[in-house]
């Protein structure tokens, strides 16, 4: 989308976009080429022509001093209570509505998008982020590609302030969202572990972003035990893709964000079934979507900065793949009972905390679609956190995800988890239990890897993908908590 700014004396294109509240004397006085258009839009919602209800897209011809337009109205609700939430609808179901009917140029009266509870430049990073995610598409794969839709957008408005720097951040965000949405959609058979940090590297190639990557050999001699023994099932390798984006002082300690990056999930010798299987290759969303807030960190300019570490392997059989009663020893020199080969993202992310903490870093963040457990607690459409020793950054991160309409929710480690992972008679710790609580015994696996370090382990298993369309875009996967966690890093002091 290219965007341009300018006052509302003309009109210059054929499509007129307005945002309707639900008491029209909330808005000020319009002037549309010098015509005040406040009683021609109370006249059209009194005959039910335009709607002011939140998201909901009106079409009608409209005459102004000079010429007809296309009308496009979107309602706003009562803006005295209009939030960030409601927004990301407005403007998503706006730049659906716009795309299906292939429009390509359009004039957006700014100043009508109002709300008591945001601010302008807020309104239009809404607007940028929407303009780009709510109409993502993947058809990488088909022979009848969509046509690409791009759309000129003239903003009219009086003061235009940092309007267009607000607009422009809003699409960073979208398309750092966008490439985890790709790398997501990539099919196994093409998105191997390898393949995926070639992918990585030449995306950052030329930025500010370094990347390095261990293969499977190196991963071997330098005792990465654990993820070693996860990927040696599979002809395609494992492998550790550290990235690294210092946008901080160089005295500065990093944020570490971790993402378990299973490119495809069988199960192991401890099978899916075969319609459990089926979406596997999506168990590598939680590393995409840390490639994607390092993307936004870099586009963003943040002044952090932060090491991730994406543990990247195939969980498949053949005859060298791990098997229930194996042992292996971890990268931090303990050994591990294996009980459950499909209870690999634990395994994978034990070591890829444990490296991550050598980057001494203030604090580890990780995320993974790690187990069916979470999303019976709390639904697919919400992430279940996991904190150790970073009570005050998990309020502020919670607000966060508040404010950018995702849901999170806090869920414990006891001593009881820390008693289960070293329930083993012939090793120090074990992968698996039989009891309930099985959420939570996998993330005091993991945080027993962090150390003191301060540690919040994200299950994103539900929300990860949707199975749905939505005014944030199609259904697969979502994302998440990329919004949440950019919002939170930019403002870290």
């Amino acid at each position: 989308m290219k965007v341009h700014i300018h006052d509302n004396k003309k009109i210059e294109n054929d499509t007129l976009i307005i945002g309707v509240p639900e008491h029209l004397n909330q808005l000020e006085t319009i002037e549309v080429v010098n015509e005040n258009i406040n009683e021609k839009l109370k006249t059209l919602k009194q005959n039910h022509i335009i709607s002011t209800n939140i998201g909901t897209v009106s079409t009608t011809l409209f005459s102004l001093k000079e010429k007809y337009v296309k009308l496009v109205t979107v309602g706003l609700g009562n803006v005295k209570l209009t939030n960030h939430s409601d927004y990301l609808k407005v403007f998503g179901n706006l730049f659906q509505y716009l795309k299906q009917e292939r429009i390509t140029k359009a004039s957006l009266l700014f100043d009508t998008f109002q709300a008591h509870e945001l601010t302008r430049e807020a309104i239009a990073e809404i607007l940028g982020q929407q303009s780009i995610q709510s109409i993502y598409q993947f058809d990488n794969y088909k022979t009848n590609k969509s046509a690409p839709y791009h759309i000129d957008l003239d903003l009219s408005t009086e003061k235009t302030d940092d309007i267009l720097r607000s607009v422009e951040q809003g699409q960073s965000i979208a398309s750092a969202i966008n490439l985890a949405r790709d790398f997501s959609q990539m099919p196994p058979n093409i998105l191997t572990p390898s393949y995926y940090g070639e992918m990585v590297q030449k995306h950052f190639e030329g930025t500010q972003v370094s990347v390095d990557i261990k293969d499977s050999e190196t991963l071997q001699s330098e005792g990465f035990g654990l993820i070693h023994a996860v990927g040696k099932g599979s002809h395609n390798g494992p492998s550790v893709i550290t990235i690294t984006y210092n946008g901080g002082k160089a005295e500065d300690a990093p944020i570490a964000l971790v993402g378990k990056g299973i490119t495809y999930d069988s199960g192991g010798y401890s099978i899916k079934s075969k319609t459990g299987m089926q979406t596997m290759k999506y168990d590598m969303c939680g590393s995409a979507n840390v490639i994607a807030m390092i993307e936004a960190a870099r586009k963003l300019e943040l002044k952090i900065n932060i090491v991730g570490v994406i543990a990247a392997a195939e969980n498949m059989v053949n005859e060298a793949a791990m098997k229930p009663d194996d042992v292996f020893t971890a990268l931090s020199g303990e050994s591990v009972e294996v009980l459950n080969t499909d209870a690999e993202g634990r395994l994978v992310l034990g070591d890829a905390v444990f490296y991550a903490n050598q980057f001494q870093p203030k604090l580890i963040l990780d995320f993974a679609t790690l187990t069916g457990a979470a999303v019976a607690a709390l639904g697919d459409d919400k992430a279940a956190v996991f904190n150790h020793n970073a009570d005050t950054t998990l309020q502020h991160i919670l607000e966060y995800a508040r404010q950018m309409d995702e849901f999170v929710f806090e869920l414990p480690m006891t001593s009881t988890e820390q008693s289960l992972i070293r329930n083993s008679d012939v090793a120090d710790l074990v992968n698996h239990t039989n009891g309930q609580g099985k959420a939570l015994f996998a993330a005091t696996f993991i945080n027993h890897f962090a150390g003191e370090t301060p540690h919040m382990h994200f299950d994103i298993a539900g929300p990860a993908t949707t199975n749905k369309a939505s005014h944030k875009g199609p259904k697969g996967p979502t994302g998440y908590l990329i919004p949440t966690i950019v919002s939170w890093m930019r403002h870290l002091k």
